[in-house]
């Protein structure tokens, strides 16, 4: 019985109110499309309808049920024995450089100015 009490927790509650309203909405549907067969002198095809809306309810209490059960059924998950935890780690933040770059480096110093040759070879073409 103690099992049962999962099912009136507050989010369960909110599912057996949508699946209660769906189901009578969808049994309702169907005695409206049984009346308007009714009325078109017994088409098959109104009455088909009602009995998919009723199937539609039948299988919508079916897998309320089937989700119930399930969640009656779910054995506790058993956790292991708390471990020592590490420390958490400390978020460095990245902080850009605002020194001149090391401009020493002769093949960096090289590409640097092979690029500033084509600037202005850019330059001057237009």
């Amino acid at each position: 019985m103690r099992r049962a009490l999962v099912l009136l927790a507050p989010r369960w509650l909110a599912l057996h109110v949508v699946v209660i309203a769906a189901c009578v909405t969808m049994v309702l549907l169907g005695r409206w499309q049984w009346h308007v067969a009714h009325v078109h002198h017994g088409s098959v095809q109104n009455y088909a309808y009602a009995f998919q809306w009723w199937a539609f309810s039948v299988f919508t209490a079916f897998m309320w049920g089937r989700v119930m059960r399930d969640a009656l059924r779910r054995q506790p998950v058993e956790r292991p024995p708390a471990r020592d935890v590490p420390a958490p780690v400390t978020y460095r933040r990245y902080v850009m450089r605002t020194d001149p770059p090391d401009t020493t480096d002769p093949e960096l110093a090289a590409y640097n100015a092979y690029l500033a040759a084509l600037a202005e070879r850019t330059k001057d073409d237009h």
